[in-house]
């Protein structure tokens, strides 16, 4: 007689598996595809910060190349003037500046102003040397190395004076504007007007 148990029968030829074996049999996998995801996700990553880095190399190359360029071209609208002219110039070098050093330059000019027109005074200045020592995407800043020649009814005969003016340039929109540093007043006892630029002058 035979014996009936609980258990169903296994077609022959088939072997036994844990019923559990398939989920554990995945498991693995599983992982495997967590950590391929974690991999992707931190080359992206990677890879977007070094685009990142590149674009602001690029962005700061330029504002090197541009805002030096301005610099030069404002510096001498900037420090040149002519009594005869001087509405005309002054306005011209407020043109190439943000409004708070415009301000800060008008300032300055009413001060200075009535010993240039009392010494008719005329000044060229020729940038001779030009470099950028610091710079970011939107702001840099440019040592000038200038020199200035200039006449008045005291001196008929040029005097030329030479200057390390600095410059901080400021990216408004697409185009560079001067932004420092802020005028000085010049001393008040002085025959023979001195440079609007704040630094010392050697003559020759």
């Amino acid at each position: 007689m035979t014996t009936v148990t609980g258990r169903k029968r296994q077609p022959a030829g088939a072997s036994e598996e844990p019923e559990s074996g398939g989920a554990a049999g995945r498991l693995p996998a599983t992982r495997l595809l967590a950590l391929l995801a974690c991999a992707v996700l931190v080359v992206a990553i990677a890879c977007a910060a070094l685009a990142h880095q590149r674009s602001e190399d690029r962005a700061v190359e330029q504002a090197r190349e541009q805002g030096l360029a301005a610099a030069q071209s404002s510096a001498k609208d900037l420090l040149s003037y002519n009594y005869r002219t001087l509405d005309y110039d002054l306005q011209k070098a407020k043109s190439e500046m943000t409004p708070a050093m415009a301000r800060s330059f008008s300032d300055y000019w009413q001060i200075f102003r009535p010993s240039v027109e009392k010494s008719q005074t005329q000044a060229l200045t020729q940038i001779q040397v030009a470099g950028v020592t610091e710079a970011t995407s939107d702001r840099i800043e440019v040592l000038l190395f200038v020199k200035m020649i200039s006449v008045n009814a005291a001196h008929k005969e040029p005097q030329v004076d030479t200057s390390w003016p600095r410059l901080q340039m400021k990216k408004a929109g697409k185009r560079w504007l001067i932004d420092g540093p802020r005028m000085t007043t010049p001393p008040p006892a002085s025959s023979v007007p001195p440079s609007p630029a704040p630094t010392p002058t050697k003559k020759h």
